[in-house]
C-alpha cells in the first residue's frame, strides 16, 4: 500500500543516513597498512623505519632501540593517542548533498500529496481507492437509475478524485526518479577510518636494549549498498498507482462525455423535442467508451519489474502492501591489540655495526563482519555477536645501521607480522553468505634517514610490497617523505609527504610541532590531510612522553 510504502520508505532513508558509512558483504580482507600512530612519525609522512626515536621505535623497528645517543638511558610513552577518517569516493559529501536536496522529504512530501488530496485521500493507497470506488458505485447507481441530476454530482466527484490523484502521481514520479537517483549517488561507496592508541617504556642501549609496549590500532571500513530491486521497488509502485490514475481518467472522461449526452437528451425532453439522430448516436457511443473504460478498470492488472504483483482486477493485489526491502549496511572491522617485549642489541657484522632488534608480541584480532538489512531494527549494542576474538604469538624483526660522515645516516629494515594468522569472521548474520576472513600478513618496508647539523632530521620509507586492504578501499604500498627541524632543543617543527603507490589520488601532505622543554618531556601532536581534498583523508595523532 502507499502508506507502506511511504513508511518503509521512510524508514530506509532514515536509516541510509544514520548508519552513514556503512554496508555490504563479506569477502577476503587483510590487517591494516603500516601506519603506526606515532605523532612525530605522522607528522614526517609517516617515516620511522630508520628515523623513529627511543620508545617509538617499537612500533617501527625494534633495532632502532640500539641506535640512539649514549646518553639516552630512558623513555616513556602515556599516552599516544590517534585517528583518521578516509573518505576516497566522497561518499561523505555525496551524502551532504543528497540531505541538502532533500530528496527523501520531496518524496515524503509527494507521498503525502497523493494520500491526502482535499477531503479524499486520508490514508494510504487503500483509503484512496476506497473513495474512489465508492465515487465509481454512485456513478453506476445514477447511470442504472437514470437519475441525470445525481449522475451529474457522482461524476463530478469522480472528476475531482481522479484529477487529485493524477496530479498527485505525476508529481510522485518526479520524486520517486529524484529519489533513486539521490540513493544511486550515495550507494557502493566506500569510507574507511580508524583510531589508535598506545603506551611503552624503553630502555636504550647499545649493548642490549629492552622495551615493553602495549598498543591498539582499530580499523573499520564499509560502504551503503542502496539494492537496485529496491529503487525498482519504488519506481514500480509510483508507475503503478500512476498508470491507475490514467486508467480512472479514461472512465471518468468517458462518463463525463455520457452525463453531456443524457443531458443533452433531457434538455430536448423538457423542451418536448425529438432527439436528433446525431444526440442519440453520442449517447450510444458515450455508453460504449463507458462500457470499455470500466473494463479496462476493472480488469486493471500491474506487475512491476521484478514480476511482483501490485494491482490484479482494478484492486491491489494480495500481499502488495507488503513490502520487503533488500538494501543492507554493515560493517568489517579489524582491531588489533598487542602486548610486546622488544630486545635489540648491536652486532658487528663485516667490520660494520648492525643492530638487530626482534618484537616478540602477543597479539589479539577481533574482527567484526556485521551486516543488516534496513528492514531490520537491530540493536547496535548487540555489534558483539557479529565479532570473533582471536589470540595468538607473532613477531617483528628489524635492522639497521648506521652511515656516512660521523654515522649521521641510519639505513632500516623491518619485517613486521612474520606469522601469518587467518582469522574466521563469525556467521551469526544470517544476511552473511561467505564469512569474511581476516588475514595477518607480513609487512615490509626499508627506510633511510640523515641528521644533519644537529637540528635537521631528514628520513624516507618504502614499503617493499603492496599490504591489501582492510575491506572495501585500495591496498597500500606507502612511499614517505619527511624533515624535522629542531630549534634550541625546545621546539620541533616537523612536515613530509606520503603517496600510495597501489593508488591514484592518495597523496597526502603532513605538518606536525614537538615541545620538549629542558628535555625533560615531549609533547607532540601530528596532523596530515589528502593533497588534492582534505576531506578525501585526514589524521591526526597526540601522545605526550619522557626521554632522558
Amino acid at each position: 500500500a502507499m502508506a507502506n510504502l511511504h513508511y518503509k520508505g521512510h524508514m530506509m532513508n532514515k536509516k541510509i543516513l544514520l548508519s552513514a558509512a556503512i554496508s555490504l558483504a563479506a569477502l577476503q580482507v587483510s590487517a591494516q597498512p603500516f601506519t603506526p600512530t606515532d605523532a612525530r612519525g605522522m607528522a614526517m609522512g609517516g617515516t620511522g623505519v630508520a628515523s623513529a626515536k627511543t620508545v617509538h621505535s617499537v612500533q617501527y623497528n625494534p633495532s632502532l632501540l640500539s641506535g640512539g645517543h649514549e646518553s639516552d638511558d630512558f623513555g616513556l610513552l602515556l599516552p599516544q593517542l590517534g585517528g583518521y577518517v578516509a573518505d576516497e569516493d566522497e561518499f561523505i559529501d555525496s551524502a551532504d548533498d543528497f540531505a541538502d536536496a532533500d530528496y527523501a522529504e520531496k518524496f515524503n512530501i509527494a507521498i503525502k500529496g497523493v494520500e491526502s488530496s482535499p477531503g479524499v485521500f486520508n490514508g494510504g493507497i487503500e483509503e484512496p481507492l476506497n473513495n474512489i470506488k465508492a465515487a465509481l458505485q454512485a456513478v453506476n447507481d445514477a447511470s442504472a437509475a437514470e437519475d441525470l441530476a445525481q449522475l451529474n454530482i457522482a461524476t463530478g466527484v469522480l472528476n475531482g478524485h481522479v484529477g487529485d490523484l493524477t496530479t498527485g502521481t505525476n508529481t510522485l514520479t518526479i520524486a520517486t526518479a529524484d529519489l533513486n537517483g539521490g540513493l544511486a549517488s550515495i550507494s557502493e561507496k566506500a569510507l574507511r577510518g580508524g583510531v589508535g592508541g598506545g603506551a611503552g617504556i624503553a630502555i636504550p642501549s647499545k649493548k642490549f636494549s629492552v622495551a615493553i609496549s602495549a598498543n591498539n590500532s582499530t580499523s573499520f571500513s564499509g560502504k551503503l549498498s542502496v539494492s537496485q530491486s529496491d529503487m525498482d521497488l519504488l519506481t514500480d509502485y509510483t508507475s503503478a498507482t500512476n498508470a491507475y490514475a490514467l486508467t480512472l481518467a479514461d472512465y471518468t472522461s468517458a462518463t463525463t462525455d455520457l452525463t453531456a449526452a443524457l443531458t443533452q437528451i433531457k434538455v430536448r425532453q423538457d423542451a418536448s423535442e425529438a432527439p436528433t439522430q446525431a444526440e442519440l448516436d453520442a449517447v450510444t457511443n458515450a455508453q460504449n467508451s463507458v462500457s470499455t473504460a470500466n473494463t479496462a478498470l476493472v480488469g486493471f492488472d500491474y506487475n512491476g519489474t521484478a514480476g511482483n504483483a501490485i494491482f490484479v482486477g482494478g484492486a491491489l493485489a494480495p500481499g502488495a502492501d507488503d513490502i520487503a526491502l533488500s538494501s543492507t549496511v554493515s560493517l568489517i572491522a579489524i582491531a588489533i591489540s598487542e602486548v610486546a617485549i622488544s630486545i635489540s642489541r648491536e652486532f658487528t657484522i663485516a667490520d660494520r655495526q648492525v643492530a638487530i632488534g626482534i618484537t616478540p608480541k602477543l597479539q589479539r584480532v577481533d574482527a567484526y563482519n556485521y551486516i543488516v538489512s534496513v528492514e531490520d531494527d537491530t540493536d547496535t549494542d548487540n555489534i558483539s555477536d557479529y565479532a570473533v576474538e582471536d589470540t595468538g604469538f607473532n613477531l617483528d624483526i628489524g635492522a639497521s645501521t648506521k652511515f656516512g660522515y660521523e654515522d649521521r645516516g641510519t639505513a632500516g629494515l623491518v619485517i613486521k607480522n612474520i606469522i601469518s594468522r587467518d582469522v574466521q569472521t563469525t556467521d551469526n548474520n544470517p544476511l552473511t553468505t561467505n564469512d569474511a576472513v581476516v588475514s595477518i600478513s607480513p609487512q615490509v618496508r626499508a627506510g633511510v634517514s640523515y641528521a644533519a647539523w644537529g637540528w635537521l632530521h631528514l628520513a624516507a620509507d618504502l614499503d617493499l610490497m603492496e599490504n591489501d586492504p582492510v575491506a572495501f578501499e585500495d591496498g597500500t604500498q606507502f612511499a614517505a617523505f619527511g624533515a624535522e627541524a629542531d630549534v634550541l632543543s625546545f621546539l620541533q617543527v616537523r612536515t613530509g609527504f606520503r603517496t600510495n603507490l597501489a593508488a591514484s589520488d592518495q597523496e597526502v601532505v603532513s605538518f606536525g610541532l614537538g615541545i620538549s622543554p629542558f628535555s625533560l618531556f615531549h609533547m607532540d601532536l601530528g596532523l596530515y590531510a589528502n593533497v588534492s581534498d582534505p576531506k578525501k583523508e585526514a589524521g591526526a595523532v597526540f601522545e605526550l612522553g619522557i626521554d632522558w
